[in-house]
This record gives C-alpha cells, sequence and structure tokens, in this order.
C-alpha cells in the first residue's frame, strides 16, 4: 500500500514497537536506502537520492531525540538554520525563554527548550515536507500542546508532515490521514475520521481488539 503526504496535511503513522516507523522515517528522509519500492517527491522519483538530495528538495526529518548540537548556544544553533538575523529576531519575538539565554549551551535547556529550538526555525522557513519521529517525547503536556500547535502551524503554512507519535490522543487530535504500519509494511491508510478503536489497539499492540468498532470521532 502506498504511503502519500501532501502538503498542508499531517499524516500521523501509528504501530506496535518493532513496527517500523522510525526505519520508514529515515527511508522517507534518504538516511536508509529502501530494499524494494520507490519514493517520490513532488512528482520526481528520488528513490536512490541520499539526505542532502532530500534536504534541498525541502524534506526535513526532525529526529527522536531533538536533534540539536547541545555544545553550541542557542545562538549558534539557531544561526546554522537562519544565518538571516531578522530571521532569528523572529524566533526570539515567538519564544521568550530561548531569547533570554540566547547565549548558553542548548545542552542545558529543559527537554521541551531543546524541543521548541529544534523546530523554531522551519517556522521562518517552512519546508515542503517534515518527518517527526517522536516530537513529543519525554516532554510535559504543557510543552506538548505547544509542540503541537507548532506543527499545526506548519501544515497550515502549506508544509506535509509525517508524525510518528506514542500518544495517541494527541496526534489524532492533529492528524488528517492516519496510517498503521505492520512489519514494516503499511496495512491501512485512510482519513482521521474512519479510524476505530480496534484499528487503534491493533496499530499500539498488535493484537485485534475484542467487541467494540465504534468510531474515535473528533470532540
Amino acid at each position: 500500500m502506498t504511503l502519500t503526504v501532501r502538503p498542508g496535511e499531517i499524516v500521523a503513522l501509528l504501530g506496535p514497537n518493532g513496527a517500523g516507523k522510525s526505519t520508514t522515517c529515515k527511508v522517507a528522509a534518504g538516511l536508509i536506502a529502501p530494499t524494494q519500492g520507490t519514493i517520490h517527491v513532488a512528482g520526481r522519483e528520488a528513490t536512490r537520492e541520499g539526505a542532502v538530495a532530500r534536504s534541498k528538495a525541502g524534506v526535513v526529518l526532525a529526529p527522536e531525540g531533538r536533534g540539536i548540537f547541545p555544545a553550541l548556544t542557542i545562538e549558534e544553533n539557531l544561526t546554522l538554520h537562519l544565518p538571516d538575523k531578522a530571521a532569528r529576531e523572529a524566533v526570539y519575538d515567538r519564544f521568550g525563554g530561548l531569547a533570554a539565554r540566547r547565549k548558553i549551551t542548548a545542552g542545558s535547556l529543559s527537554g521541551g527548550e531543546q524541543q521548541m529550538l529544534a523546530l523554531a526555525p522551519l517556522l521562518q522557513h517552512p519546508p515542503a515536507v517534515l518527518i517527526a519521529d517522536e516530537p513529543s517525547l519525554g516532554l510535559a503536556p504543557r510543552v506538548v500542546d505547544e509542540v503541537f500547535r507548532l506543527l499545526g502551524e506548519l501544515r497550515d503554512a502549506g508544509t506535509g508532515l509525517l508524525l510518528v507519535e506514542e500518544k495517541a490522543a494527541e496526534i489524532l487530535g492533529v492528524a488528517d490521514t492516519v496510517a498503521y504500519l505492520a512489519q514494516g509494511r503499511v496495512s491501512w491508510c485512510g482519513p482521521r475520521s474512519e479510524v476505530r478503536t480496534d484499528q487503534l489497539t491493533e496499530a499500539y499492540l498488535g493484537i485485534a481488539a475484542q467487541g467494540h468498532t465504534e468510531e474515535v470521532g473528533r470532540p
């Protein structure tokens, strides 16, 4: 089954541990070559292109574990992504906590602050596709809400997002499309409105739920 991420769409990739979610992210980003099948970026085949070529085509990976340089300062981390000072100041205007400590090393920030530092530059130059592997991992609920608001802003800016997330409630609250991964293959893909509780149980536990097949609708 084909997995497609369209502009301005959030696709939630669900599956039990070991299903291949992180591997799928790395294959999509060009870090791992696929053993079969093809990958297309903006209608162009990019199967054999590596991470650098994918990045130049607008495909960005936000890996599990923040994706920052902990030994560099906040300012130095931002400068790597945003050489223009005005763009960095726009980030500081939005995230006051980063502005107040721009000269300290990124490794001394809390997990939530590190995730904001990793994702905030994308708001200035939204990528064509963002692949986010566990963006809320280890974060407090308040920070998780901010992360998902930021991801929603990227969607509104036209970015297509492929999200892997263990927190089902949060990801289903923002997803437009849901795909289930089992043993490295997409077993089902469809609109968020068609997700059923038995599918969700199977996606996370790897077993079929007994009984209920009601839809999990938006509030």
